[in-house]
């Protein structure tokens, strides 16, 4: 059985991923780095799913700051996976972690889930 302090810390980074997953521009994010050969730099083989960070950049129309931010809340919540290339960073899915996500919402993990609201005062 779980204890209240991993269960918490599940929880906390359950949060994490919903906000991460609750903007329309990271969702988009999320589908085009399903795609793969599609990078219009040579730092990704054509073979490779991802993209670099200019080919985010140009596929949502947002500046590389805003990029950037983007690609840091979906970093954090252990959705997608950062590797440096040069001086561009090549990001990709972190498909094991998406795919757990899905089996715990399939699961009804969330159904018996509760958190002490003075976590967040």
């Amino acid at each position: 059985m779980a204890t209240r302090a991993s269960a918490l810390k599940r929880g906390l980074e359950l949060v994490t991923i919903c906000k991460a997953l609750g903007d329309p521009t990271r969702l988009k994010i999320l589908d085009l780095l399903k795609s793969k050969g599609r990078s219009c730099c040579d730092l990704i083989s054509r073979e490779e799913r991802g993209l670099c960070a200019c080919d985010i950049e140009q596929a949502v129309k947002l500046s590389q700051a805003a990029v950037s931010h983007h690609m840091g809340l979906l970093r954090r919540a252990g959705l997608v996976c950062a590797e440096k290339r040069g001086r561009w960073v090549y990001y990709s899915r972190d498909e094991a972690a998406i795919a757990g996500l899905a089996e715990l919402l399939a699961q009804g993990g969330l159904r018996n889930w509760s958190i002490d609201s003075k976590v967040f005062d």
